[in-house]
C-alpha cells in the first residue's frame, strides 16, 4: 500500500510535470526541449503514478496503450520525414497553416509532428519499462 505522502504528491506534481512536459513538447527543434526529453518528463509522471498508486493499477489504466503506441510514435515521427522526400529533401521541414476560424490560425509543421512521433515512442517505451522493473520489484518483496 502506497504512504500518505506519495499519494499528496502525486496529485501536485503529476499535473506540474505533465504542463512542463506540454511546454517542452512544443519548445521543439530550435530550442533545448522536443520530443525526447518531453518524453522522459511523461514518463517521469507515470513513475511518480505506479509509485503513489501501485504498479497494478497504472498497468490497467495505460498498459494496453503502451505496444500500440509506440507503432504510432514511430509511423508518425517516419511520416514527417516522408513528407520531406517528396518535397525533395529528407527531413526537410514543412508548414502548414491550419485555420481556426475567429482565433486565427495555427502553424504546425514537420519538425513539431516528428518530435510528437518522438515523444509518444520514448513515454511508451520507458513507461512500459518501468511497469516491468515495478512488477519485478513487487514480485521480489511478496
Amino acid at each position: 500500500m502506497p504512504e500518505l505522502y506519495m499519494r499528496m504528491l502525486d496529485r501536485i506534481l503529476t499535473p506540474v510535470l505533465l504542463i512542463l512536459t506540454l511546454f517542452l513538447l512544443l519548445r521543439g527543434h530550435n530550442l533545448p526541449g522536443g520530443g525526447f526529453i518531453a518524453g522522459l518528463m511523461a514518463a517521469t509522471a507515470f513513475q511518480l503514478q505506479i509509485l503513489s498508486r501501485g504498479e497494478a493499477v497504472v498497468r490497467r489504466q495505460v498498459g494496453r496503450l503502451l505496444h500500440p503506441g509506440i507503432g504510432v510514435g514511430l509511423l508518425t515521427a517516419v511520416s514527417a520525414g516522408i513528407v520531406g522526400v517528396l518535397d525533395t529533401g529528407f527531413f526537410k521541414g514543412l508548414w502548414f497553416d491550419i485555420p481556426l476560424g475567429p482565433l486565427g490560425s495555427l502553424e504546425i509543421g514537420t519538425p513539431v509532428i516528428f518530435d510528437l512521433g518522438v515523444f509518444l515512442v520514448v513515454v511508451c517505451v520507458v513507461t512500459s519499462y518501468l511497469l516491468g522493473l515495478n512488477a519485478v520489484a513487487e514480485e521480489v518483496d511478496a
